[in-house]
């Protein structure tokens, strides 16, 4: 999928590939990052992989326009972190809570 995805972005095809056009490097990435997790969790189950967004975060990246604090994002993904055992893996979390992928 990243393949085809760089070889339509070199290609200038985003839009007539159906690949998103605006943020796309960036929503793909988010993609590969999350069906990645979710493979290494597959392999490794005795490991807890998952994936966790911090929340719309006050950072440059957000232009300062996100309500949470640097420090509340980091909580978020701190929570994640230290989740018990037994706890999902190959999981999605957005602001501390498990999520759908979609």
């Amino acid at each position: 999928m990243l393949d085809t995805f760089l070889n339509d972005f070199k290609a200038g095809e985003l839009g007539a590939r159906g690949w998103p056009e605006h943020f796309s490097a960036y929503k793909v990435s988010n993609v590969i990052m999350n069906a990645y997790s979710r493979i290494l969790a597959r392999r490794h189950p005795a490991l807890r992989i998952n994936c966790a967004h911090p929340g719309y975060v006050n950072t440059d990246m957000s232009i300062h326009s996100g309500p949470l604090t640097p420090e509340e994002g980091a909580a978020n993904l701190v929570k994640v972190a230290l989740l018990p055992e037994g706890r999902p893996t190959g999981a999605f979390f957005t602001s501390g809570q498990e999520a759908p992928f979609v």
